[in-house]
């Protein structure tokens, strides 16, 4: 539908520092045109994230969006992908579909899915579970604060933080959010600038519990699933109890909540399940 002018490649940092070949709205792009994926919608096949992200790291001049979609018949129906936390910015048909992986910007069309890359390579999901509660990040949010204000003294919470979201690209933090979401039994998974985390979807490859902390719990696909059985979610007025909360779990109930995100990942939240699960709902 539109040129390659709009669907540059990322040029600004890696990140996830793990992440090889393409991005989320990359992916769906290539995978659609891989598999000739009949759509029943127009797609409107632009690489948001990689636009925005190489403007803002210095790599390439702006461009006018608004202009090329300004040109779309608004007569029809539309479906866009986007991993931007703020995007879309720009106005969109009114009846555009918008896949986003970010959720800081929700309107009656927007469809959760969710905020991954490729996968964690050499996960070892069968470590034994010495630590109770584990999380490598950086304070993007008041709620990481909140977490680290309460829970960082406590023996049974290991924490492992950097000042900047950059700063966990280095092999040796990754090593480190690695070794001990593996060796935890659960995970803390806080929303950061986007209501939606990247660690989220890393935790449950990583064989741990996801503790989802955030004041809006944005979830892909809670028509078939049932995310209590796989994760926990927090809100901001249940940290100060999180540690009972946790303890509640029993051996048992924490094994079949890893199992079971281990089950669901191929179908759900894999790349090529993402894609799958976005083409069902073009039906």
């Amino acid at each position: 539908m539109f040129s390659d002018l709009l669907r540059p490649e990322a040029k600004y940092p890696t990140y996830p520092p793990y992440h090889k070949d393409f991005y989320l709205e990359e992916y769906f792009f290539h995978w659609v045109l891989d598999n000739k994926i009949n759509l029943n919608r127009n797609y409107i096949n632009i690489f948001w994230t990689n636009i925005y992200c190489n403007v803002a790291a210095g790599k390439s001049g702006r461009i006018n969006i608004q202009n090329y979609i300004n040109l779309l018949n608004s007569d029809l129906k539309y479906f866009t992908i986007c991993q931007h936390d703020d995007g879309p910015f720009e106005a969109l048909p009114r009846d555009t579909l918008i896949f986003s992986a970010g959720g800081n910007k929700i309107t009656n069309n927007t469809v959760p899915i969710p905020l991954i890359c490729s996968r964690i390579e050499n996960t070892f999901i069968n470590e034994s579970k010495t630590f109770l509660c584990s999380f490598v990040g950086s304070p993007t949010h008041s709620i990481r604060n909140q977490l680290i204000s309460k829970w960082a003294n406590d023996e049974d919470f290991i924490f492992g933080m950097q000042q900047h979201w950059m700063e966990s690209v280095p092999k040796k933090n990754l090593s480190l959010f690695k070794t001990l979401t593996c060796k935890s039994k659960f995970t803390l998974c806080p929303r950061g600038y986007g209501k939606s985390s990247f660690r989220l979807y890393e935790t449950m490859q990583l064989g741990s519990v996801p503790v989802y902390v955030s004041d809006y719990h944005y979830l892909p696909w809670t028509d078939e699933l049932d995310w209590s059985e796989f994760c926990v979610l927090i809100k901001p007025d249940q940290i100060d109890d999180l540690k009972n909360i946790l303890l509640s779990y029993s051996e048992e109930k924490i094994n079949k909540m890893i199992k079971t995100a281990q089950t669901l990942y191929d179908e759900y939240f894999s790349l090529e399940g993402m894609c799958k699960k976005i083409i069902q709902r073009l039906q």
